[in-house]
């Protein structure tokens, strides 16, 4: 099975309808058809209202599943009603056309501690699927809004071997630290080569990409390929005259797609030299 990026209608769509601020509730104006799948298999079908985040402040913040509960309607004109995140597995938004514009799926969470033991984490995360593959990648913007002005803070990415009931953060900003943003890209390696476990060639290629990047030189390029990126998104929105919030959003949505390319990048050799 070829991977497959679905950033153009998946990603953008849903990205900004399900980009996540750290307070409050999301509502959305035209309401849309919805599907929720429950935890027993039960669909049940309405029309989206919006959803509830967490309260809270860092870093008991990052402890807290990223939503809370859904709302929606049975009818438009009828009231609404909540259905708690822990019943709900996955959630469909609906255009007039029946057709899918936006979709998130419940992550159940482990990590990788600093040693490369992998521990559960204590939380979940409602993501768009962005990359179809043998090792799926989830994911979506961190948008921190004061009031209405909102900035762009990162993109989240989460991987999943097709085979796996859980997922992992490539990057784990919920454990990190200014003490401890050095060892980033280790925490990376140790998430893929566990989402990679069971393909001894794979193992040897993470082997080669562990090297590489101890060079100095190596890290260095890629960093500087990122903040080109975010240069070209700002540099883009500028021309066309947007203001602050969109500009974010346009370099939101560079960045994700830079990052999501850079991740697929290392499933594609996992899908190259991995038959199952």
């Amino acid at each position: 099975m070829n991977g497959k990026i679905l950033l153009l209608l998946l990603c953008l769509g849903t990205g900004k309808i399900f980009s996540q601020q750290y307070y409050g509730k999301k509502q959305v104006n035209d309401q849309p058809k919805a599907e929720f799948i429950l935890e027993d298999g039960t669909k049940v079908n309405g029309f989206f209202v919006g959803y509830n985040y967490p309260n809270g402040t860092y870093p008991g913040f990052f402890d807290k599943d990223n939503i809370y509960s859904f709302e929606y309607k049975k009818t438009p004109g009828s009231s609404a009603e909540k259905l708690s995140a822990k019943d709900v597995k996955s959630l469909k938004i609906f255009d007039d056309h029946d057709d899918v514009t936006s979709a998130i799926e419940r992550l159940d969470m482990k990590y990788v501690d600093k040693n490369g033991k992998v521990e559960d984490k204590r939380k979940r995360s409602f993501q768009p699927l962005l990359y179809e593959g043998k090792i799926q990648i989830y994911g979506s913007n961190i948008d921190i809004c004061t009031n209405s002005i909102c900035n762009y803070a990162y993109s989240e990415f989460y991987i999943r071997n097709a085979k796996d009931d859980f997922a992992l953060m490539p990057v784990d900003y919920d454990k990190m630290s200014l003490f401890s943003i050095g060892s980033m890209y280790d925490r990376m390696v140790q998430s893929f080569r566990y989402a990679g476990r069971n393909c001894p060639d794979f193992q040897k290629y993470m082997d080669s990409f562990e090297t590489k990047l101890e060079d100095k030189a190596f890290t260095k390029e890629i960093n500087e390929r990122f903040k080109q990126v975010r240069k070209q998104a700002y540099d883009d929105a500028k021309k066309q005259g947007y203001k602050h919030n969109q500009t974010q959003q346009v370099i939101g949505d560079y960045m994700l797609r830079a990052y999501l390319e850079f991740y697929a990048g290392i499933i594609k050799e996992y899908e190259k030299n991995c038959p199952y």
